[in-house]
């Protein structure tokens, strides 16, 4: 959800230039670049509404960046500033610049098209990720302009092959295993399983009623956070620019307790910790998880749960190195000790081994299904190790090559568990490619993925690499979290116990409105849709939600149900609408499981 300060240095100046140039006369001005630029990053930024700035000051800042003599010559020759992307990278590894200058100027920008006034956001954001980013310009061997843009921008105009994206893993030749004759030799079950899907708390243990929903920091809702005279305070349930307040988890997890007691397990698709990105701590987000874990176990203690880690879990944010950096100030080892630690109680011994390498495990729910939960936070292209290796990401591809090679032996089905969503031009190409690979090799088993990390309710159907057919789903658990324009909300997941199809799926809900009139109250929480009856399913197959996607550009009254469902009813989003760039990409987003075309 968040964009990293140093990643809108790079974007701000890669940002497509949407104006065709088709001749000399028809060149922009440099003060057009300039404007379109700050409409762009408004854009990007997801600023509805923004203060446009000066020209004077707008080409100040690109005056810092050192980049206004040869801005307007990189858009032209290349129509898009692919060119000021290579242009800054280039100078940083020249020392022309430095981490700081661009951090500072490119938050300076942020802050004066939000009109903005806080003092400390950048500097705390820069000091957090500014080692990092230094070791890595000075010691990666593959870092060049071309690369960095490649993994830094996801856009089919700035991709440039390399050794470091185009590695694939060995697939495994098609055995025939007949599984579905095995498994129907099980005694029938009457009822499905029930899994409990939750996502994305990010609990703000340091909410406070009555303060600032509007502070001019990324997320609000803070104590001392803010001008108080502004409007819009923090409601006592919440606020849909704001993270969840600890009473309202407490309050989510006794509902659900009380209201559907006969969960079989619980699939939490991780992001505990809030998006106060610039002031994070190991010390804090070690207590924060441990708590938040200790309440999942009080809640249910009898059922079983198989968690991933968030991005927002690690410190600094979105960075995962190498096991073979083993500096101490940069290591995620302290993470994947407190991750196993929470779990200890519930996981056997190998898989808390396996956390403690790269926060991945897998593990038998039965003789007949295998969950296997990865840390895909690893190939987020705002993970800055990507442009020191990329080749770490093959341990945990191998694992889930041999996870799947074992399920299919022992005639067993899967689930896989993780957080980001592939196919949002936010995960690098080897990982999203050699994971579509294995979905295609071993389609007739896996029978369910399950993610989160973008607060929305959508799809993926993947399709398969040999024929192009629809073989597979990948499910989001949307959020908790109202941030930012959306009601809260969890998922209740209906299982077939024979051979693990996903039979249906309830999204539950409040209306966060609603639950801030009436704050001596607890949040009605309803069901707003059943997904096998809101589409009119006769079973929730790849097939028919391909069909689903196709009927979304050709209908419009279902569409409108897909948005409404999409942000939960979420009030502000309702009232923002969904225009036709919208609606294209929220469609295309279901069919898009790798996120680059590479042509």
């Amino acid at each position: 959800m968040e964009k990293s300060i140093f990643f809108l240095a790079i974007s701000l100046l890669s940002l497509s230039f949407l104006r065709e140039v088709n001749s000399e006369d028809d060149e922009p001005t440099f003060e057009d670049i300039l404007k379109h630029l700050e409409e762009q990053f408004a854009s990007f930024l997801g600023l509805a509404t923004y203060q446009p700035m000066e020209i004077s000051k707008l080409k100040a800042i690109t005056d810092e960046l050192g980049l206004t003599s040869d801005l307007r010559t990189q858009i032209i020759q290349d129509r898009i500033m692919c060119g000021a992307c290579q242009s800054i990278v280039r100078k940083l590894q020249l020392n022309a610049l430095t981490i700081l200058a661009v951090g500072t100027a490119l938050c300076t920008l942020y802050i004066s098209l939000s009109t903005l006034t806080i003092s400390d956001f950048c500097l705390n954001l820069v000091r957090i990720n500014k080692p990092i980013l230094e070791y890595i310009l000075r010691e990666s061997r593959i870092l060049t302009p071309e690369y960095a843009c490649s993994v830094l921008l996801q856009n089919e105009n700035c991709y440039y092959s390399s050794p470091s994206l185009t590695w694939r893993i060995d697939m495994p030749e098609w055995t025939e295993y007949n599984v579905t004759s095995y498994m129907d030799s099980f005694e029938s079950t009457k009822n499905p399983l029930k899994i409990l899907h939750l996502s994305d708390f990010h609990i703000s243990f340091d909410y406070e009623i009555g303060s600032v929903s509007n502070c001019g920091y990324p997320v609000c809702c803070k104590r001392n956070l803010g001008n108080p005279l502004r409007s819009h305070n923090a409601g006592p349930w919440g606020d849909y620019n704001c993270d969840i307040p600890p009473w309202l988890f407490g309050n989510t997890m006794h509902y659900i307790k009380s209201t559907h007691k006969d969960l079989d397990l619980i699939y939490f698709t991780g992001d505990i910790i809030d998006h106060t990105i610039w002031k994070s701590s190991k010390e804090e987000n070690s207590r924060e998880i441990e708590a938040t874990f200790q309440m999942l176990f009080e809640s249910f203690p009898d059922v079983p749960l198989f968690s991933a880690l968030g991005n927002h879990e690690a410190v600094p944010l979105n960075v995962f190195p190498p096991s073979t950096i083993r500096n101490s100030e940069f290591s995620q080892d302290w993470l994947y000790n407190v991750f196993s630690k929470s779990l200890s109680e519930k996981l056997p011994d190998q898989a808390l081994t396996n956390i403690q390498k790269q926060g991945y495990f897998s593990i038998l729910a039965n003789n007949r299904l295998r969950i296997v939960v990865l840390n895909n936070n690893i190939c987020y292209n705002l993970n800055w190790w990507l442009l020191y290796d990329t080749s770490f990401l093959k341990e945990q591809l191998e694992f889930l090559k041999l996870e799947l090679l074992a399920a299919e032996s022992q005639a067993q089905y899967v689930h896989i568990v993780a957080h980001v969503f592939p196919g949002n031009r936010e995960c690098i190409e080897p990982w999203e490619a050699n994971y579509n690979m294995l979905i295609t090799r071993f389609a007739h088993i896996i029978k369910g993925q399950f993610f989160g990390h973008t607060h929305t309710d959508g799809l993926k159907v993947f399709y398969s690499k040999i024929n192009g057919k629809p073989n597979n789903v990948g499910y989001n658990g949307a959020s908790l979290t109202p941030f930012v324009k959306y009601n809260p909300n969890y998922k209740i997941l209906y299982v077939d116990p024979n051979n693990f199809d996903i039979l249906d799926i309830e999204t539950y809900y409040f209306n966060l409105t609603e639950a801030n009139k009436y704050p001596n109250r607890t949040p009605r929480w309803q069901l707003l849709y059943s997904m096998k009856e809101a589409y009119n399913f006769d079973r929730l197959s790849p097939e028919n939600f391909d069909l689903l996607a196709q009927r979304l550009t050709e209908d419009t009254n279902l569409f409108n149900e897909y948005w409404r469902f999409y942000v939960r009813e979420g009030d502000p989003s309702l009232q923002q609408g969904c225009n036709t760039n919208c609606r294209k990409n929220l469609i295309e987003e279901i069919t898009r499981t790798e996120s680059i075309t590479y042509t």
